[in-house]
C-alpha cells in the first residue's frame, strides 16, 4: 500500500513539474507578444474610432441618402417638362368599300411627324408637397441622431474596453511581482527541504501556488490579444495589433456627482429622446399628409406643339400651335377612402407619445443605475485600499513569524495569496471607477 502511496505521489509531482514547464513556455510566448504592444492614449483612441469605425461610416452614409431624398422631395415643386416626338413612314394607303369589296389607292404623303413640349407647374396639391418635404427633413434629423448615437456608442465601447485592457495589464504585473516571490521561496523551501526544516508538501504547496499564478497570468495574456482585437475593429486598426493603454493616476474622477442633475442632463442631451421627440412630429406629418387627399390638385400646363402633315388630305401642310391653361383633378373616392387611413395615424401618434415615456422611462433607469454604479465604485476604492493595508500587515507578520520558525509555509501562502487577491481588487476598483464614470456620461449624453 505504501508503495502505490509513494508512486501516486511521484505521478502527481511530475504532472505538476510539465504543466509549470508548460506554463512557462507559453507564458514566454505570450509575455514575448505583449512586449511589442502598441501604445495608445485614449484620446486617440476614440479620434481613431470617429475616423475609422465601419458602423458610424454607414450612419453617414445614411445621413448622406437622407440629405438626397430631401432634395428629391423638393423637386417637385418645380416644373415638369416633357418633350415628346415621332415619326412615320406611311406606305401604299388603300380606302375599301363595303366589307373588302373594292379598293382605291389614296394620293397621300408618306411622310408623317409631330414633336411637342410639355410643361406642368403644380400650383396646389392640399400642400402635399411642402408636408413629404416636411417628413423627409424629419428623417434627415432622425438620421442624424443615429448618427449621434452611433459614435456615443463607438465611443463609450470604446473607453470600456480601453480601461478594461488596462485592468488585465494591471493584474499581470501584481501577479508576476508574486511569481518572482514565490521562484524566491520554492529556492529556499528546496534547501529546507533537503535539511528536513520543511516538508515535501510545503514545496509542493508552493509550486502549486505558483503554477495558479501562472495560469492567471496566461489567461489575462489571452484576454489581452481578444480585447485588443475588439479594440481594433473599433478603431480601424489591423486586427493584429497588440494594444497597450496609456493610463495615468490623473484619469481616476473625483469629482462628486448629483443624481437630479445626471437626470436633467439626461433629459437634455440624450438622442434617444430627441430621435422620439422627431418620430412624433413624423407622425403628425403622415396624418397632415393623408388628409391633403381631401383636396384638389391644380396644375398650370404650357404645350407646344408641330404636326406634318396637318390633316388627312392629299396635300402637305404643317400645323403649329402653343396652348397654355389650368387642369384640375379631385379624387372625391378620398371622402369615404381615407377615413380608416386617418384613425391609423392619430393611433401612431398616441403610440409615439407612448414611445417617448417609454424612452424617458429607459434613460432614467440606466442613469440610475449608472450613478448608483459609480458611487459603489467610489466608496470600493476605500475598502479595497484598507484592505491592502490590512492584508500587508498581516503578511510581514506571518512572513515573520514563518522566518522565525514560528509559522507553517500554508500560513505565509495564505498570506499572500491574501494580499496578492487584495491588490488585484484595488487596480479593479481603480479602473472600475474610470470605467463607471464613463458609463455615467454616456447615460447622461455627454459622451
Amino acid at each position: 500500500m505504501s508503495y502505490w502511496r509513494f508512486k501516486v505521489f511521484r505521478l502527481k509531482h511530475l504532472a505538476l513539474f510539465l504543466l509549470s514547464c508548460s506554463l512557462n513556455v507559453s507564458f514566454a510566448q505570450q509575455d514575448s507578444s505583449l512586449g511589442t504592444a502598441k501604445k495608445i492614449r485614449l484620446d486617440e483612441a476614440i479620434l481613431l474610432g470617429i475616423k475609422n469605425n465601419r458602423q458610424l461610416k454607414l450612419a453617414n452614409t445614411d445621413l448622406a441618402i437622407a440629405n438626397e431624398n430631401v432634395s428629391q422631395a423638393k423637386i417637385a415643386k418645380m416644373p415638369r417638362l416633357s418633350l415628346n416626338g415621332g415619326y412615320n413612314y406611311i406606305g401604299d394607303p388603300k380606302l375599301y368599300d363595303g366589307f373588302y369589296e373594292s379598293q382605291v389607292t389614296v394620293d397621300y404623303y408618306n411622310h408623317q411627324a409631330f414633336a411637342n413640349i410639355i410643361s406642368t407647374l403644380p400650383i396646389y396639391s392640399g400642400n402635399a408637397i411642402n408636408t413629404r418635404i416636411n417628413q423627409q427633413e424629419l428623417i434627415t434629423q432622425m438620421q442624424e441622431s443615429a448618427v449621434r448615437m452611433t459614435e456615443a456608442d463607438v465611443k463609450n465601447a470604446i473607453t470600456e474596453q480601453y480601461f478594461t485592457l488596462e485592468k488585465l495589464y494591471r493584474q499581470i504585473e501584481v501577479t508576476k511581482q508574486n511569481i518572482i516571490n514565490t521562484d524566491i521561496r520554492i529556492s529556499q523551501l528546496k534547501s529546507r527541504v533537503n535539511n528536513g526544516q520543511n516538508l515535501k508538501s510545503d514545496l509542493l504547496r508552493t509550486e502549486l501556488q505558483q503554477s495558479n499564478f501562472k495560469v492567471s497570468v496566461f489567461r489575462s495574456t489571452n484576454t489581452i490579444q481578444l480585447i485588443s482585437n475588439y479594440l481594433d475593429i473599433l478603431i480601424g486598426f489591423p486586427t493584429n495589433t497588440i494594444l497597450k493603454p496609456e493610463v495615468v493616476e490623473s484619469m481616476i474622477p473625483t469629482e462628486n456627482i448629483n443624481l437630479q442633475d445626471s437626470l436633467e442632463e439626461a433629459f437634455q442631451n440624450r438622442e434617444e429622446i430627441k430621435r422620439a421627440e422627431v418620430k412624433i412630429k413624423l407622425s403628425e406629418s403622415s396624418l397632415s399628409l393623408t388628409k391633403s387627399g381631401f383636396k384638389p390638385n391644380l396644375n398650370a400646363n404650357l404645350i407646344l406643339n408641330t404636326e406634318y402633315p396637318a390633316q388627312w388630305p392629299n396635300y402637305v401642310n404643317i400645323l403649329n400651335y402653343w396652348a397654355a391653361g389650368l387642369s384640375l383633378n379631385w379624387d372625391l373616392s378620398s371622402f369615404y377612402n381615407l377615413k380608416h387611413r386617418i384613425s391609423g395615424d392619430k393611433l401612431e401618434i398616441d403610440k409615439s407619445n407612448i414611445a417617448l415615456e417609454v424612452t424617458k422611462d429607459q434613460i432614467s433607469t440606466e442613469v440610475k443605475n449608472a450613478y448608483v454604479r459609480y458611487a459603489e465604485s467610489k466608496e470600493n476604492i476605500k475598502t479595497y485600499k484598507k484592505d491592502v493595508e490590512l492584508s500587508m500587515s498581516n503578511y510581514k507578520i506571518v512572513k515573520s513569524r514563518y522566518d522565525n520558525d514560528f509559522a507553517l509555509i500554508s500560513e505565509i501562502v495564505d498570506a499572500e495569496l491574501q494580499l496578492n487577491n487584495s491588490r488585484i481588487s484595488l487596480v479593479n476598483a481603480n479602473l472600475d471607477l474610470i470605467i463607471q464614470y464613463y458609463s455615467l456620461q454616456y447615460a447622461m449624453g455627454k459622451l
